[in-house]
């Protein structure tokens, strides 16, 4: 009996062995599969921060190679760029010696322009002249010669060029070159600075208003009508005037104590032009800005023998107003030309300060017209050398061919502050004229 209680004993320790050894494995399972848990934990973070890495890896290396793309684009670019430099420096250096450019004429013409522009702002009108006139011929080859033009280097709008015994005087608004500009020329392809052609303007003329000159060479003695501004009060009227030489490089005097036109209620006068008959009996014709129900209009009328007054009776005529789209309603700058009898009024037409200026052409009876308009638009207009063509004026050479003056933009440099520069060209390079 002992012994099998003995043997039961054994039996049940064996058993509770057996469990605490089952507890203890599961136990030690338990603490390895937390082990592993932990270990799975953090192998997963560490591979998600990898795999952040690596994405942010993966990103600057994209940004890297869009940047050598982009290096290497611009690289190319400014390599092309750098070739287009020294092709456009080779044609430019060739272009200088070509033409006989070179830094030191460069240098002058642009330190006597500033010199210009200071003895202006000085009001030494003398001092600019002179240095304008000292530095045409540097500026001049800067710009090239040729003819046709453009002819003068400097600002010279409605310009008016008389043939004096072989000798070429030219005329123009006022600028640096004094109230009236003055030049001349022996080819018409060099020309000359000479001054001031009138000093001192009319005394009721107000100062610094003097433009669009028109010179007569009538009796022994020069006429120069002009355009103007008269001042009274708080009113400004722009009229003509008329001063008279001996010589046609001047100076005028205007001595007289009232405008020749004025025309206020119409908008005031302006771009007289005068004309002589086959007999030597003198016309002027010039425009009226638009006033009283009326458009701008170019008119005409008889001048007394000695040119300095209206013939007596005498009353304007009308000979143009603006009547076709390219017109813009402006007609302006009208000079009466003659040729194997028959009458032409060139004029100018659209806004003067662009390029869409342009110059007609009417046929006219007579001096006093009537005058019609042969073509459907304008007879000259802006080339690839030139823009806003206007204010032409015609003239003869010693052998009887005729040339047309005439002031246009340079393209790229089209409206003031821009200069306007002198154009002198054969008549016939401009187009043949409309048939009588």
């Amino acid at each position: 009996m002992g012994r099998h209680r003995a043997g039961r004993t054994v039996g049940y320790l064996v058993i509770l062995l057996l469990l605490c050894l089952g507890l203890v494995d599961d136990l030690l399972t338990q603490v390895r599969l937390h082990h592993a848990q932990v270990s799975l934990a953090v192998t997963r973070r560490a591979l998600d921060r990898s795999s952040r890495e690596l994405d942010s890896a993966q990103q600057t290396l994209a940004v890297t190679n869009a940047a050598k793309v982009a290096d290497q684009a611009a690289l190319s670019q400014l390599s092309g760029e750098l070739a287009s430099a020294q092709q456009r420096l080779t044609q430019a250096k060739q272009g200088l010696e070509l033409q006989n450019y070179n830094i030191t004429t460069l240098n002058t013409c642009v330190s006597g322009v500033l010199q210009a522009v200071k003895d202006i702002q000085a009001g030494q009108a003398q001092a600019a002249i002179s240095a304008i006139s000292g530095v045409a011929r540097p500026c001049q080859n800067l710009q090239g010669s040729n003819p046709g033009g453009p002819a003068y280097p400097f600002d010279f709008p409605d310009p008016d060029v008389l043939d004096v015994a072989g000798t070429y005087f030219a005329y123009a608004t006022n600028s640096a070159g004094g109230n009236i500009q003055i030049i001349k020329s022996n080819d018409l392809s060099h020309w000359k600075t000479v001054g001031d052609a009138l000093p001192k303007p009319a005394s009721w003329a107000s100062t610094g208003y003097t433009w669009a000159p028109g010179v007569l060479h009538h009796r022994r003695r020069f006429l120069l009508y002009y355009s103007t501004v008269r001042h009274h009060g708080l009113v400004s009227e722009q009229c003509i005037s008329v001063a008279t030489a001996r010589h046609p490089g001047g100076p005028f005097v205007d001595s007289s104590q009232a405008p020749l036109l004025c025309q206020a209620a119409l908008g005031g006068s302006i771009d007289p032009a005068p004309y002589t008959d086959a007999s030597g009996k003198p016309y002027l014709t010039w425009k009226s800005n638009g006033g009283a129900g009326q458009p701008a209009t170019i008119w005409a009328e008889a001048l007394s023998p000695s040119g300095i007054t209206m013939a007596p009776h005498s009353s304007p005529t009308t000979l143009l107003r603006p009547t076709q789209p390219w017109e813009g309603s402006v007609v302006e700058g009208a000079f009466m030309w003659s040729s194997a009898g028959s009458y032409y009024l060139f004029y100018s037409g659209n806004n003067w300060n662009s390029a869409s200026y342009a110059i007609g052409v009417a046929l006219c009876t007579g001096p006093l017209g009537p005058c019609t308009k042969p073509l459907d638009g304008p007879f000259y207009i802006s080339k690839s050398n030139l823009a806003g063509p206007g204010g032409a004026s015609l003239f003869r050479d010693p052998q009887g061919n005729p040339w047309v003056a005439f002031h246009a933009w340079l393209p790229g440099a089209v409206g003031y502050p821009n200069a306007r520069l002198l154009f002198v060209r054969p008549l016939a390079s401009l187009g043949n004229l409309p048939p009588p």
